[in-house]
């Protein structure tokens, strides 16, 4: 049937919370046909159930996995007619399947099987034989190309690759660390309850030291570990080799990658079978795609996540969850990467600041940089833009970061926006601000945070003061349990944010933002965002 522009009619709001979110919320009755927004939604993995099922390994009870571990949704907008009964169902079915067929193609974690056959996936690939052809599917075979290319083009002065496939084995490692923060020493615990940030015990240097060591980390180590086969649709994994030590358990990761690259392949696939369709795809929030022309022709409001918001994990502190909002036409995909859903802060008592740790890796060190909170860019494509934030967000200066998108933009043909954010200096928008203890009000004598202790606390030494009837302990922690410590009472240590967010947004798409008005701020008394005129 001949389909007509689609036209969006009621007002909607989705919540991204991770990153942004986007309000169309403008009306248009000029036919006075009442517009529909069918949900496109994606649901879990299981074990019994459904065409795709994941296999897990022997002794894990897990039931389910959730495609790309996040939720992803997709939004229809049209009109009554403009879609048959069974046209909608097929999109529903299609999306779904998609998604997770694409998640379960890119997962190095597990099996999966479609329809009782065994998925040859990414694991498939890690596991097999090094030098063996392996036969998959178009889309993993694009993903694993394009991301291995990109990988290479990254290649900084010295030969160092700033995205790179293959740090599985660092990325475990991390992974490993990240799911024990609940696990606290003493002083861990206070620190996270006075600053409300998450706070651990660092990794251990050797071992991030001797996974470097055995990963390919420069563009002349990762030449050659992969082959592409057009014509067999194969790929093969090669042994690599480093000083004459054959080193086969490397492993390649595509988590910074595959959700944004399903997400351009289904809207490609829509967009072929229904060029005339309006559709708007949240892929897990980091990864947002419009697809088609925005329906009433006007613009989206994109809203950014303020990182300094997303990073509390106690209460929000008086912060505003936006405060900073960007206005955008038509179709457009926004990648956003940033450190506050896996991270940790490190204290040492003979450092004057916090060290960050967090997921998003920088090959030749193992560890993270820690410049960028939070980088997002505007480009034509949804998998690139994914890997252009994760490499931006291994820049350690403003500098670094547009010469690398400059360069990748050359080579892609591209004209990216991007929008850079920062904890800045107040009154300085471009000088980088590091949290320390001279943050923290209140500090006891000995330089660190109070907190309360519980009723029935066993603790028995003599730094505990009494406040009220309660019992204030004010010692180095070294001989504090964290079992005595009363999680549930305020602090009295608390720490003060004595710094602005920046938000450098590149000079062909800065005249698209602008700050929220008042009405729009939980806190408009706490406004942290400063809006700053790139290059």
């Amino acid at each position: 049937m001949k389909r007509k522009a689609l036209l969006f009619l009621t007002a909607i709001v989705i919540a991204l919370p991770s990153c942004t979110m986007i309000d169309p919320s403008s009306q248009d009755t000029s036919n006075g046909t009442a517009g529909i927004v069918t949900p496109l939604n994606v649901g879990i993995i299981g074990t019994s159930i459904g065409d795709i099922r994941f296999v897990p390994e022997e002794g894990d009870d897990t039931l389910s996995r959730t495609p790309f571990n996040t939720f992803i949704q997709g939004k229809l907008y049209h009109y009554k007619d403009t879609y048959t009964e069974e046209e909608l169902e097929s999109l529903k079915d299609n999306f779904d399947l998609d998604m997770e067929y694409y998640s379960a193609l890119s997962d190095r974690h597990y099996d999966y099987t479609y329809k009782g056959e065994k998925i040859t996936n990414l694991k498939t690939i890690n596991d097999s034989p090094r030098g063996t052809p392996i036969e998959v599917d178009p889309f993993l075979f694009s993903l694993l190309k394009e991301s291995y290319e990109f990988s290479l083009n990254t290649e900084d002065e010295d030969g160092y690759l700033l995205f790179d496939i293959f740090t599985g084995k660092l990325n475990d490692y991390y992974e490993d660390k990240l799911d024990t923060l609940g696990k606290k020493t003493s002083l861990n615990l206070a620190m996270y309850l006075s600053n409300n940030a998450e706070f651990s015990t660092d990794v251990d240097m050797k071992t991030i030291q001797s996974l470097v060591e055995e990963t390919p980390v420069t563009k002349d180590e990762a030449e050659g570990l992969l082959e592409f086969d057009e014509e067999n649709s194969t790929v093969t994994f090669n042994s690599f080799v480093k000083d004459g030590k054959i080193i086969d358990d490397v492993e390649i990761s595509l988590s910074a990658v595959s959700k944004g690259f399903a997400t351009q392949w289904v809207s490609d696939a829509l967009l072929e079978e229904y060029p005339d369709i309006s559709l708007l795809i949240d892929s897990g929030s980091s990864s947002i795609k419009a697809v088609g022309q925005r329906p009433d022709g006007k613009a989206w409001t994109i809203r950014l996540t303020n990182p300094l918001y997303s990073e509390a994990r106690v209460s929000p502190d008086n912060l505003n969850p936006y405060e900073v909002a960007f206005v955008k036409e038509g179709a457009f995909s926004l990648s956003t990467s940033g450190y506050y859903e896996h991270y940790f802060y490190v204290y040492d008592p003979e450092e004057q600041y916090y060290t960050r740790r967090e997921h998003i890796l920088l090959p030749k060190t193992g560890l993270s940089t820690s410049f960028f909170d939070q980088v997002s860019v505007f480009n034509e494509d949804a998998g690139l833009a994914d890997m252009y934030t994760t490499t931006l967000m291994l820049a350690d200066s403003v500098k670094e970061a547009v010469d690398i998108v400059n360069r990748l933009d050359e080579i892609y043909g591209l004209d990216t926006g991007m929008i850079l954010c920062f904890k800045s200096q107040e009154g300085n928008p471009l000088s980088l601000y590091r949290y320390g203890i001279d943050d923290v009000s209140n500090l006891s004598a000995k330089g660190l945070p109070q907190v309360y202790l519980t009723e029935d606390a066993t603790y028995s030494g003599t730094d505990v003061q009494d406040v009220d009837g309660r019992k204030l302990y004010v010692g180095d922690y070294s001989d504090l349990d964290v079992k005595d410590i009363d999680r549930d009472k305020e602090t009295v240590s608390q720490r003060q944010r004595k710094c602005n967010e920046t938000y450098w947004v590149s000079a062909d798409i800065y005249d698209g933002f602008s700050y929220l008005g008042n009405k729009d701020l939980s806190y408009p008394d706490e406004r942290k965002a400063v809006l700053y005129k790139g290059e």
